[in-house]
């Protein structure tokens, strides 16, 4: 049986940035407090507007509502909160997931990481926005205090810039500390976070290998999971991206982080299925 799906729209975060939110509760009973927020990869959006492109409509199978379906299958602990792109630039050949209200980008949604954009403190407000919703859900009264849930925080493809902007952010707030309490006391929820085979158009910075910005993230404890499969690891035409994956990875490994990593489909050519199916491939991997 699908999970049922709410699709909210218009959801404010700070002051003049909306995004729609996609919405399934967690499967189990009593409800769990867990808490995932995902981030998809270009292509992907509401599945009536995929159906509309001449591109978009091969790929249905990963609309945003199916892809809540994917990972609240995968994660019944879990209420699943998907963030829709706040503007998708469509070409004849292509649609482009930009982020604009997380991170700053070009028209095609190519990220230019920076210090601090408010995306973590976008991310409270909108999350806090989103848990109201929930409340008329009217699922058990418990289920909805922020400060008792467990976040994590996971990246597909192009969203995946997404939480290298969070890093910026973090290592911003642990520099200064004292600038918002709200703001450090919401990281300190996040347990972990997922990056699912990384990867945009721009040149470099497909993974974050600054080691202050890394050595920020280790203070926070938080786990890292890295699921990558050929597709981005063996682009002739982008190597940084496995270079700077390579990197990322033993950085973090170096300075004591949890790490999951794992190479999914390393026996199958490189193709653009696999880097979809990566979202069905997390199971046999959850721990």
């Amino acid at each position: 049986m699908s999970s049922k799906i709410w699709i909210w729209r218009n959801i404010p975060g700070v002051p003049g940035r909306c995004n729609d939110v996609i919405y399934t509760r967690s499967k189990l009973q009593p409800i769990s407090r867990d808490l995932l927020i995902f981030f998809g990869g270009d292509v992907q959006d509401i599945q009536e507007n995929m159906e509309k492109h001449s591109d978009g409509k091969k790929y249905v199978k990963w609309s945003l509502e199916n892809t809540a379906t994917i990972l609240s299958e995968q994660f019944p602990r879990s209420h699943i909160f998907v963030v829709r792109p706040s503007r998708m630039t469509i070409t004849r050949n292509a649609v482009f997931s930009c982020f604009d209200n997380f991170i700053p980008g070009d028209k095609y949604g190519t990220p230019t990481f920076c210090p601090m954009h408010k995306a973590i403190q976008h991310l409270r407000d909108l999350l806090l926005c989103c848990l109201e919703h929930v409340k008329t859900l009217k699922m058990g009264e418990d289920s909805h205090n922020i400060e008792t849930t467990n976040l994590s925080l996971m990246g597909f493809s192009k969203g995946c810039a997404v939480l290298n902007q969070f890093l910026y952010e973090f290592h911003y707030y642990d520099d200064n500390s004292s600038d918002d309490p709200n703001i450090n006391n919401f990281i300190k929820l996040i347990k972990d976070m997922w990056w699912l085979d990384g990867g945009h158009n721009g040149p470099r910075n497909t993974w974050i290998t600054d080691q202050n910005i890394l050595r920020s993230f280790v203070k926070l404890r938080i786990n890292a999971h890295i699921h990558v499969t050929p597709y981005q690891m063996r682009d002739k035409d982008r190597p940084w991206i496995r270079m700077e994956e390579n990197m990322f990875n033993d950085t973090l490994q170096k300075m004591g982080v949890s790490v999951q990593r794992i190479l999914h489909f390393s026996d199958k050519a490189r193709n653009l299925s696999s880097h979809f199916n990566v979202l069905t491939d997390i199971k046999s991997n959850v721990q």
